[in-house]
């Protein structure tokens, strides 16, 4: 063997070893890119020219490994398996030149052409992938399938996907109804080529293809799985049918503080002008740390439940196999139990997790916070509509109290005139008939004097001393019985007399009350229904005087 060809770490560079050799040091000179390394003592080649190193070094017997033949894969004018696995003579030691003797590498090229030998053509396999998403932004991608029993890993394999390759199955992958982007923790299964890397000896799969039906079937399985254990408990509605309180300003967020999902909500509650009250809980979104963390933060706002309204988990959108980490049972079981509404914006329109279908679901971030503004507003026109129906019925009422007081004093007024012209009417008739009570007592004792001095005359006569006395005292019963009769009439009439003055508005005006109205003339007898700038008519004894209402102070009952 010659020399070596392999795939720099960066994926960028080839890097190609060989002893020092002036024909070989002008072959690479050929190539355009190269340049010599000092510290490793190797050319670097572009990888871009990964043709023209073929076709100049392989003449020579050099060696290429699995990845710089996946970068050949498919290259116009350039074999299937560039690689050369046989040897037409036997095999030579690099250093004693001794034959029947194999070097490392060549001992690596045999078993590699044993194992493709083996597997001729390409196989399914079925695992979960891991080391991905730290190796993802790389031009090559290396990472790893695992099998697992439970937990625990009971077998392993490298697997390598290759620039062209990758390319085109992350397009492929991302025009699927439901686009899907490999991750770690997620299943796949491949189409792979069985492969050796000869310069460190290690077995791996070459990814060809990937079937997606079969990630994103185990994927709805498990939700499925998920869900039926919900509804078994009764708890696939439990949240979902909470109400939000009246008005929801406090309000929990669950999100990544650095994720373009937080940005855009916090932007859009910003601008809807309306006094929120936003705490943050930073938690992961994707991957597997977004289990421990959201459950973190499930426990902390529930811990706190009288000091916010809502939770919100966003996220910006992703791909579905992103948004199977929300997939997840425990904190699908924490959503469906937490003790304040869960309302989730993780995904865009076609895409839905576990959460989506328990809580109250706005499919992004930006729309959470509509959704927010909206249902506050929404609250807010409903309060003012009912502060307008109850000014207008108080105003109806505070109306028709008004008309109801002046009438009853209107009706007081009257009842009260006639009060005073039916006593004046009486007394007037008392009066009458006492004066004729009087005279007709007074003619009656009258005659009954006389009859009794026709009757007396003749004792008079004789008894003169007795008749006089006895007239002194018929005299003195009249004076007293008359002036009797006439005291209680007098007593009567004023007393009805005073009465009559009391109930006169004009004698009470003179005693220093007063009696107000309003611009219509109707009289007030309560604070009630006057308003500021009201003008009144006061009436004194001696005069009207007009007056503005500047302050009113109801007496406390």
């Amino acid at each position: 063997m010659t020399g070596t060809i392999d795939l720099a770490p960066d994926g960028k560079n080839l890097e190609i070893r060989f002893p020092y050799r002036p024909d070989l040091v002008e072959e690479v000179k050929t190539i355009s890119g190269r340049r010599w390394d000092r510290n490793g003592k190797l050319w670097r080649v572009p990888a871009e020219q990964v043709k023209h190193a073929y076709s100049v070094f392989m003449r020579h017997g050099f060696t290429m490994s699995s990845e710089v033949s996946g970068l050949l894969a498919g290259v116009q004018g350039v074999p299937a398996d560039p690689v050369e696995t046989e040897e037409k003579e036997p095999p030579v030691d690099s250093e004693t030149g001794t034959q029947g003797a194999l070097s490392i590498s060549g001992l690596n090229e045999r078993v590699r052409a044993a194992i493709q030998g083996g597997f001729p053509e390409p196989i399914w396999v079925v695992g979960e992938v891991t080391d991905y998403d730290k190796n993802q932004d790389r031009q090559h991608i290396f990472f790893t399938l695992l099998e697992k029993t439970g937990e625990a890993i009971s077998a392993q394999v490298s697997v390598a996907m290759f620039e062209r390759t990758a390319k085109s199955l992350r397009s492929k992958l991302s025009r699927l109804a439901d686009p899907m982007n490999l991750a770690d923790g997620i299943e796949i299964r491949a189409l792979v080529r069985v492969d050796l890397y000869p310069r460190n000896g290690r077995y791996q799969l070459i990814v060809e293809d990937i079937d997606p039906s079969f990630t994103l079937g185990k994927l709805a399985l498990g939700r499925e799985e998920i869900l039926r254990e919900l509804r078994d408990k009764k708890l696939d509605a439990k949240n979902s049918s909470l109400l939000l309180p009246v008005p929801t300003l406090r309000v929990g967020v669950l999100t990544s503080v650095n994720s373009d999902g937080w940005n855009d909500f916090h932007k859009q509650i910003q601008a809807s002008d309306i006094g929120f009250s936003i705490t943050v809980y930073d938690a992961r979104v994707q991957g597997e740390l977004l289990r421990p963390t959201i459950l973190k933060g499930l426990k902390y706002f529930a811990e706190r439940k009288t000091e916010f309204d809502v939770v919100c988990i966003v996220r910006g959108g992703g791909s579905r196999t992103d948004l199977a980490w929300f997939d997840d049972r425990d904190v699908a079981l924490a959503v469906a139990r937490h003790p304040l509404k869960i309302i989730c914006g993780i995904g865009h329109q076609r895409d839905q997790s576990i959460l989506d279908l328990i809580s109250h679901s706005e499919k992004t971030p930006t729309a959470v916070a509509n959704y927010l503004a909206t249902e506050v507003r929404r609250h807010d026109e409903v309060l003012s509509d009912l502060s307008r129906s109850l000014v207008q019925v108080v105003q109806k009422l505070l109306a028709n109290e008004g008309h109801q007081i002046a009438g009853a004093a209107h009706r007081l007024q009257h009842r009260v005139q006639g009060m005073l012209m039916a006593e004046k009417e009486r007394m007037a008739t008392v009066g009458k008939r006492l004066g004729r009570s009087v005279k007709l007592r007074i003619r009656n004792e009258r005659d009954r004097l006389i009859r009794s001095s026709q009757a007396l005359v003749g004792s008079v006569r004789m008894h003169i001393v007795h008749e006089k006395t006895f007239r002194q005292q018929a005299r003195n019963r009249l004076r007293a019985s008359s002036r009797t009769t006439l005291d209680r009439a007098l007593a009567l009439h004023e007393t009805r007399s005073a009465r009559q003055r009391l109930l006169d508005p004009t004698l009470v005006m003179r005693r220093g009350y007063t009696m107000a109205r309003t611009a219509k003339g109707e009289i007030l007898t309560s604070v009630a229904g006057l308003t500021e700038g009201d003008r009144l008519d006061i009436q004194f004894r001696d005069g009207l005087a007009n007056t503005l209402v500047q302050d009113i102070s109801p007496k406390t009952p």
